[in-house]
């Protein structure tokens, strides 16, 4: 039992390489990103850890202090290039170049597509999309030179199974999907792995951030049952969540095997989604989609109001 104990650990070792790896995490504040921090630190990486606003990372660095881990704090707004740089260059400043890029930064943004201002959607993009490919660009470059590194792009599962009232959301997660088969593709030869991470419902402050575009009391007449349907199930379905220290062991099961997923797909109602999609037509998938979401009955009521 012993030698195959000091075997695993030596392949561990051989894995991460003779040299420490460090790691680059957005969006550490809670939930994924915080729990993904704490994991990776625990098991002796060097971790770069982000949010908007450094000061809710204050916690976590005195978690890091008692531990004696290699962490360090980084404000880090994804959806400015110059922050984001600054971050980078306070990366290579302290630990030298960045080997794992968790992409763990985003919100959702919840409303009817037709009454969504395209300011906010192309916000939604901008902090969804185009931040996690900004990001990295800023660390192929480590990546390639070291001839090893992970870039793993937190999805949804919303991201392959579009959902009523979370249109771009859904969207910036589609292009998020797309963008990471690409980059895949393109820096396998490299030996970079990209991996999207597909989470269901998790249990963190995701839906209290998420943001109502426009507000419940400014939509539409037409919108009004269908939207109240839908909150009404988007609440039971929590009871589907998985915690973020699950999501974050898997993040870390990702960085660390041979051979990762292209992609990971957590929780029951996400598998299930995916499952449907192999034997349903189009028009039955959304169908189901209608009835998970408890829109049939309003959209029928809908229909006879507004022919």
């Amino acid at each position: 039992m012993i030698a195959i104990m000091a075997k695993m650990t030596a392949r561990r070792k051989d894995l991460m390489g003779r040299t420490e790896r460090t790691v680059f995490i957005t969006g550490c504040s809670s939930g994924i990103g915080l729990a993904s921090a704490m994991r990776f630190a625990a098991r002796g990486y060097r971790v770069i850890a982000t949010a908007r606003q450094v000061e809710a990372l204050h916690d976590l660095e005195s978690v890091a202090i008692r531990n004696n881990w290699s962490l360090r704090i980084s404000a880090c707004d994804v959806a400015s290039e110059d922050s984001v740089a600054s971050s980078i260059d306070f990366a290579h400043q302290g630990f030298g170049p960045v080997h794992i890029l968790v992409n763990n930064a985003g919100y959702g943004l919840i409303g009817p597509v037709e009454l969504v201002p395209l300011s906010e959607a192309r916000r939604q993009l901008e902090v969804n999309t185009l931040a996690p490919i900004r990001l990295a660009q800023f660390v192929i470059p480590d990546m390639r030179a070291a001839g090893w590194g992970r870039i793993i792009n937190v999805s949804s599962i919303a991201g392959r199974i579009s959902i009523p009232f979370g249109g771009w959301y859904s969207a910036s997660k589609f292009a998020l999907e797309s963008l990471s088969a690409a980059l895949r593709l393109e820096l396998e030869p490299y030996g970079i792995k990209t991996i999207a991470i597909e989470p269901g419902p998790v249990r963190t402050r995701f839906i209290e951030n998420t943001q109502l575009a426009p507000t419940e009391t400014d939509l539409r007449p037409e919108y009004g049952a269908l939207y109240h349907a839908y909150q009404m199930r988007r609440a039971s379905n929590r009871s589907f969540e998985i915690s973020a220290e699950t999501v974050a062991g898997v993040i870390v099961h990702a960085a660390e095997t041979r051979r990762p997923k292209p992609r990971y797909v957590l929780t029951l109602p996400a598998r299930a989604g995916v499952l449907a999609m192999r034997f349903l037509s189009d028009r039955m998938m959304e169908r189901a989609i209608r009835m998970f979401y408890g829109l049939g009955r309003w959209q029928r009521a809908a229909q006879s109001e507004f022919p």
